[in-house]
């Protein structure tokens, strides 16, 4: 399972609730039909639209604001085998772990992948302190899944030197 949204609140009295994505194939998890989960418990989804960037998401047998309420501030969960995979593609939690190397010196691992709303962040444990390495094409040079590696080439000054 993945997490894959926060539920942040309702919104009516039919038994919307809010929803953040989390999820990096939003438009194939938060459809209509589709089964997330909630504390191990499935539910189906029975109307799903967007309100101000967020999803507002109605499950089967619970369009009733009084049955959702006890949701709110709790993480949303989805399988990964209900997403095909183009070749190349991963989760962003495959990152967790992996090496990470700066033009091929060790840096640390990935702990943690985080969104700053413009992009996403890689959270890397160094030896010493936790570094942040912005996700895009200017930093990130090679991503090796199979081999849990990924090479960066960061500018100087970015991580501190001896």
């Amino acid at each position: 399972m993945l997490k894959i949204g926060k539920i942040l609140g309702t919104h009516g009295l039919k038994g919307e609730l809010k929803i953040r994505s989390y999820s990096d194939f939003s438009d194939q998890r938060f459809v209509v039909g589709n089964v997330i989960y909630i504390d191990q418990n499935p539910f189906v989804i029975q109307t799903v639209r967007m309100h101000k960037g967020n999803y507002l998401v109605s499950f089967k047998d619970m369009q009733d604001i009084n049955l959702v309420e006890k949701y709110i501030g709790l993480f949303v969960y989805g399988s990964k085998d209900d997403i095909e995979l183009d070749e190349g593609e991963y989760f962003y939690e495959d990152l967790i772990g992996c090496d990470v190397y700066n033009y091929q010196n060790y840096l640390g691992k990935v702990i943690e992948i985080s969104n700053n709303g413009a992009h996403d962040i890689l959270v890397i444990k160094t030896n010493e302190k936790k570094v942040s390495i912005p996700y895009v094409d200017a930093f990130i040079k090679n991503e090796d899944i199979d081999n849990q590696r990924i090479d960066v080439e960061l500018i100087k000054g970015f991580v501190d030197e001896d």
